[in-house]
C-alpha cells in the first residue's frame, strides 16, 4: 500500500474481514518521513501519520509486514492454515544448537513455547538419547541415519494437546538425514490438522528436498529465514486470538449525540483558540472533572474567589493566545492566604504585559492532591480523521513521548489495553509507596473524550488535557488544564 484515498472505507473493509474471520496482510510504506513524502508526491494520495496507521490496523487486525518477501510468506501461511488448537509452539532440529538458537527467538518475538510434559518427554526418549533435551526444544541432533526415526518423533510431538504448531529449522542440506527428515514433515503434515513449518536455511536452494519435497507440499508452510517464519507463526496465533474475540468497534459506536453535544457547540469559536477556562468549560459540557475555579480580573476578586474556591490555591494567566503558561511563569501554586492571592495577580498580569500577551482574567483554582499525571487528547489525521491519546503527561510529555493513539470508535477494552501498553504502566499501578491510581476514572476520561471527538468532528481541530490528574483508586481523575483549537 502506497497510501490510501479513503481512511474510513479501509477501516469499514477491515472490520468486514475481521467479523468473518479473514486474515488481511499489508505492507505499508511511509514508516519514515522519507517514506511518507515519496509515497505522496508519487500517488498524489495522503499517508497518516505512521503511528496512527499501525493503531488503525491493530484495532481492525490488519497483519502489517515490513516487506514484500515477508508479506509473501505470511499470506502463504495463512492460506493454508487451520485455526490452531492451541498455541503453543514446540520446535524440533537435528541441530541442537540450531534448535536452541530458533527457540531464544521464537520466545523473544512473544511466542508460547511449553515444557513438554514428563510423560511425552519420556516417550520421546525412547527414540532420542537421554543426553539431550526434549522438554522443547527438542534435540535429536544424535540420531543414527541407520535408525531413523524422524516421523515417530514428529507424530508424538503432534499428538502433545498443548501443541499446536511444529517448527523445524534445517540450516542445510545433509542428505541422507535431511531428506528424509523433509519427507516425514510433510508425511506427518498431511495427517494432521496442526501447522506444521519448516526453515530452509540452505543458500542455494536447489536442492530435491527443498524444491520437490517441502514446496510441493500443500500442508507444509516453508520458509527461507528465521525471521520471516517467526513473524508469519505470530501474525497466525495473534489473529485468531484476535478474531475469535473481536468485537466491530462499529457495533459500539453512539447511535445519537448525547445531551452534551449541544452545551458544546456553544462553547465553540470557529478558527479559534480557546482560553483554558473556556475548554475547560468543554470538558465539563461532557462531564470531565476539572478544579473548582473562578475567573477573576482583579486583584480584589481574586481574594473573595480563593475564599470560595478553599485555599491552598493555584492561580494562572487565562488567555486564548497562551499555549504555554509554565514557561512564561504564568503559573502561581500553592497560595495559602490573601496577601499571597493579591501579589500573585500583580505578578501574573506584569508577567503577561511584559511578554505581550493579551489576557481575558486570571483563573483562581482549587489545589489537586498529587496523582499520576497523565495526557489525554484529539488530534487530526488525515486519512482516519481525529484521534485520541493516551499516554503519561506533565511538563515532561514531549520528552518521554510514552503515548498510545487509536482511531475511533472503540470500547472500554481497546482504552484498557492502550494503557497497558505504555512504557510507564507501572505507576499507575502504584510504584515505591505511592497507592494505584484510578484506573476505572481514567477510562471513562478517555471514552468522554472520544465520544467529544465523534460528535464535534472537524469542529473540534484539537484538544490537549495536560495535566490530567488520575487520584488514587476510588477518587476519580481531575483536569488541571486544558487547550483545544476549534476548525
Amino acid at each position: 500500500m502506497e497510501g490510501l484515498k479513503d481512511g474510513r472505507a479501509f477501516l469499514l473493509a477491515a472490520d468486514r474481514a475481521a467479523r468473518r474471520g479473514v486474515p488481511v496482510v499489508a505492507v505499508k510504506v511511509g514508516r519514515t518521513e522519507t517514506g511518507a513524502r515519496t509515497a505522496a508526491s508519487h500517488t498524489g494520495k495522503l499517508t497518516g501519520a505512521d503511528a496512527v496507521v499501525d493503531a488503525a490496523m491493530r484495532q481492525y487486525g490488519v497483519i502489517r509486514v515490513d516487506g514484500l518477501d515477508e508479506l509473501q510468506d505470511t499470506a502463504a501461511l495463512l492460506a493454508r492454515a487451520r485455526p490452531p488448537r492451541s498455541d503453543g509452539v514446540v520446535v524440533y532440529s537435528i541441530s541442537g544448537g540450531t534448535g536452541a538458537h530458533f527457540a531464544d527467538l521464537a520466545a523473544g518475538a512473544g511466542l508460547r513455547l511449553p515444557t513438554l510434559s514428563d510423560a511425552k518427554q519420556a516417550e520421546l526418549h525412547d527414540w532420542i538419547p537421554h543426553y539431550l533435551n526434549v522438554a522443547n526444544p527438542v534435540d535429536n541432533g544424535g540420531h543414527p541415519v541407520g535408525d531413523w526415526r524422524g516421523r515417530k518423533i514428529i507424530d508424538a510431538i503432534l499428538a502433545d494437546p498443548d501443541v499446536g504448531v511444529l517448527i523445524c529449522p534445517i540450516t542445510g542440506p545433509f542428505p541422507p538425514m535431511s531428506d528424509k527428515l523433509a519427507q516425514d514433515l510433510v508425511d506427518a503434515a498431511e495427517q494432521t490438522d496442526k501447522l506444521v513449518c519448516v526453515v530452509w536455511g540452505s543458500p542455494v536452494g536447489t536442492e530435491a528436498a527443498y524444491r520437490s519435497t517441502l514446496l510441493g507440499s500443500s500442508r507444509v508452510a516453508t520458509f527461507r529465514t528465521f525471521a520471516n517464519c517467526i513473524g508469519a507463526v505470530r501474525a497466525y496465533v495473534d489473529h485468531h486470538r484476535f478474531t475469535s474475540s473481536y468485537r466491530s468497534p462499529f457495533d459500539e459506536a453512539p447511535r445519537t449525540v448525547s445531551p452534551s453535544y449541544r452545551k458544546a457547540q456553544a462553547l465553540l469559536r470557529p478558527g479559534q483558540r480557546l482560553s483554558e477556562h473556556a475548554a475547560k468549560q468543554l470538558l465539563r459540557a461532557y462531564g470531565i472533572r476539572v478544579p473548582r475555579e473562578q475567573l477573576v480580573t482583579s486583584a480584589a476578586a481574586a481574594v473573595r474567589a480563593a475564599g470560595l474556591v478553599g485555599y491552598p490555591v493555584v492561580m494562572k494567566a487565562s488567555g486564548a493566545r497562551i499555549a504555554h503558561k509554565t514557561e512564561l511563569g504564568l503559573v502561581k501554586v500553592g497560595l495559602t492566604s490573601a496577601s499571597q492571592v493579591r501579589d500573585a495577580y500583580r505578578d501574573l498580569t506584569d508577567i503577561a504585559r511584559y511578554e505581550d500577551v493579551d489576557l481575558d482574567g486570571v483563573l483562581v483554582c482549587q489545589m489537586v492532591e498529587r496523582g499520576v499525571e497523565m495526557v489525554v487528547g484529539v488530534a487530526p489525521d488525515p486519512l482516519f480523521g481525529p484521534t485520541v491519546t493516551v499516554g503519561l503527561g506533565g511538563v515532561l510529555v514531549e520528552v518521554l513521548r510514552d503515548v498510545a493513539v487509536r482511531v475511533p470508535p472503540f470500547g472500554e477494552e481497546e482504552v484498557r489495553g492502550m494503557l497497558g501498553a505504555l512504557r510507564g504502566r507501572a505507576l499507575l499501578d502504584g510504584v515505591r509507596g505511592a497507592p494505584p491510581a484510578d484506573l476505572d476514572a481514567l477510562v471513562e476520561v478517555v471514552l468522554r473524550v472520544q465520544r467529544m471527538s465523534l460528535e464535534l468532528g472537524d469542529a473540534l481541530a484539537e484538544l490537549d488535557i495536560n495535566p490530567l490528574v488520575v487520584l488514587p483508586r476510588g477518587q476519580g481523575a481531575v483536569a488541571l488544564d486544558a487547550l483545544a483549537i476549534c476548525h
